[in-house]
């Protein structure tokens, strides 16, 4: 039991930090953005608080993602340990002099990920197996661990390190775990499509057989059932995907819920009272 409050107070403290940057941000730029909408005549007739709303809510959802992003960085550290968890990923050892940066993971590699080749097979592998949502009955994805492991064969090398960004990485005692994530997983076909390429040059960069992928969300768009979006086109579902709940208790420390950790989410943001955010925002328009 002392151990899940001090983990719920971890948690909370990370939550807390994330945001008050988040907010700070939002506050040194909104003067500029709102002064942006001077002249936009379609929000005329619109009062103040619904015109401060709406420019808030554009600089929330341009930031919360990569404050999330790192949100969910350092929780996954409590769980999994620091070691498996790194901000710099050098399975192979290899030698280097790049700076880690904290709240943000980089896989190191000799994999050329920049080859033609390469990158000819990883697009290969993507249509080759790329689903049809739109048939009756819908053709799935059949992109399985095994044929990904042919990616693997043969590697381009390069005699300079190559820095590869990856939303999160983790090693659970067995496996590499490769998430590529976005807030609720909404995306076109053609952001699809670039999001598993993304995800698949972080796979041949960290060069492991024994690695997993997925698409993790946030939350759950619709709240619960069978998740829908244009990344089921391109990843297996549901084995390679990690929706809202299954993210977070991918990650939340043991015996710590994702009803206990919107608990804890919630008691923060009453904490630094986001509730008043329009009225902090009225004040600096006003300055």
């Amino acid at each position: 039991m002392h151990r899940e409050l001090v983990m719920k107070d971890k948690i909370a403290e990370i939550i807390e930090k994330e945001y008050l940057k988040m907010l700070k941000s939002i506050k040194s730029d909104f003067k500029k953005n709102f002064c942006k909408k001077k002249y936009n005549f379609l929000l005329d007739g619109l009062n103040i608080d619904t015109k401060i709303g709406l420019v808030f809510a554009s600089s929330f959802e341009s930031k919360v993602g990569n404050a999330m992003q790192r949100v969910a960085l350092e929780i996954a550290r409590l769980k999994y340990g620091e070691e498996n968890v790194p901000y710099i990923i050098n399975i192979h050892k290899m030698k280097h002099n790049i700076g880690e940066q904290k709240g943000k993971q980089i896989i190191v590699t000799d994999v050329d990920t920049n080859d033609k080749i390469l990158n000819g097979n990883i697009d290969n592998i993507i249509t080759k197996n790329e689903g049809n949502l739109r048939c009756k009955p819908p053709k799935n994805c059949n992109l399985n661990i095994t044929e990904l492991k042919t990616l693997l064969v043969k590697l381009p090398k390069t005699k300079n390190i190559i820095k590869n960004d990856v939303d999160l990485a983790f090693y659970d005692g067995k496996n590499w775990n490769l998430l590529e994530i976005k807030a609720g997983g909404d995306l076109d076909s053609s952001n699809a499509r670039g999001n598993i390429r993304k995800l698949l040059k972080s796979y041949v960069a960290l060069n492991s057989n024994n690695t997993k992928i997925y698409f993790a969300t946030y939350y759950h768009k619709t709240g619960s059932g069978k998740w829908k979006g244009s990344m089921k086109k391109f990843l297996q579902y549901p084995d390679m995907f990690l929706i809202g709940s299954e993210f977070w208790e991918k990650i939340l420390p043991e015996n710590i819920s994702f009803d206990e950790f919107k608990n804890i989410y919630l008691k923060v943001m009453k904490k630094i009272k986001i509730a008043n955010i329009i009225d902090d925002l009225k004040n600096i328009c006003e300055e």
